[in-house]
């Protein structure tokens, strides 16, 4: 049986919630917050610095960041998608400032509102300026997989992101399959290609449920090449407002009990998920989320 601790970063308040139709109080999602880490949770992306009239649903980032207070051995990430963001974000005292560019040019235009190159000449000194104000960082790379709207995702493609990153000093890269696409063999390509120039330790990998593969095999092909960073979210809930046909989150009810089965600790209290799935339906109008389809 294999062993060792692996780090869930929970993403239901941040990427969970960002499409959802019904905008959740800041409240909601302060008590949300508080119960994750009543569960265990240490790391939690909370929040985003987009525009709020792109994403309505984080237009309160600094009241929840406020509300869910700095506290000993919690990490808040908070999403950063260019200098407006950054300046709001180093207003608060957020500990994880993640910036996102897509290894889809067709995707980064619709999410950033400017091409991947445009991104990557313009990314490197809002890391180090973020590095300069004491902020750990985490450079994501969205559909490092697969896109629904430009199609296949060349390794070097993501490869181009990750270096860039790598070169701005972040302290790690994820790889987000953002709309569900990757298959065994297209993760693997993939993840051959970055693994030759980063170590696991350095890199997290951030899925969404697709209906081509179970989604447990691209986890245990992670476990397998060594990389123990995984996102999820509570009942799988999001999605992305900026790619037709983006699948729910990797649903943490389901990575808990796989992880646990096969020796590694999470710190997570799995009991308490399903508590936190009524409350987060109940913050949605739409009763228990524990139920729902997402995948």
């Amino acid at each position: 049986m294999e062993s060792g601790q692996v780090t869930l970063v929970d993403v239901t308040l941040r990427d969970g919630l960002q499409d959802q139709p019904r905008v959740v109080s800041t409240e909601d999602k302060v008590m949300l917050a508080e119960l994750l880490v009543q569960a265990g949770y240490r790391e939690l992306e909370v929040t985003s610095f987009m525009r709020p009239d792109w994403i309505p649903q984080t237009a309160d980032a600094e009241r929840v960041l406020k509300g869910f207070s700095s506290r000993p051995g919690v990490q808040r990430h908070v999403l950063v998608p260019n200098r407006r963001g950054l300046d709001r974000a180093l207003t608060t005292d957020a500990e994880v400032l993640t910036f996102v560019i897509s290894a889809s040019t067709a995707h980064n235009q619709r999410n950033l509102n400017r091409t991947t190159d445009e991104s990557l000449a313009q990314v490197a000194p809002l890391i180090e300026e973020a590095k300069r104000a004491g902020k750990w960082v985490r450079g994501t790379v969205s559909t490092a997989f697969g896109c629904t709207i430009q199609g296949p995702i060349a390794p070097n493609a993501v490869w181009m992101v990750v270096d860039r990153y790598l070169e701005a000093g972040v302290d790690q890269v994820c790889l987000a399959d953002t709309v569900g696409l990757a298959t065994p063999k297209g993760f693997n390509e993939v993840m051959e290609r970055v693994l030759d120039g980063l170590s696991p330790g350095m890199l997290g990998l951030h899925l969404h449920e697709g209906a081509a593969v179970s989604i447990l095999t691209i986890v245990q092909q992670a476990l397998d090449m060594g990389l123990r960073v995984f996102d999820s979210a509570i009942a799988g809930l999001g999605g992305c407002p900026f790619a037709p046909g983006a699948k729910g989150n990797l649903k943490a009810e389901r990575l808990i009990p796989y992880l646990e089965a096969r020796g590694f600790a999470t710190g997570i209290d799995s009991g308490q998920l399903p508590t936190i799935a009524l409350t987060l339906g109940m913050a949605l109008g739409d009763g228990p989320l524990v139920t729902r389809r997402t995948s």
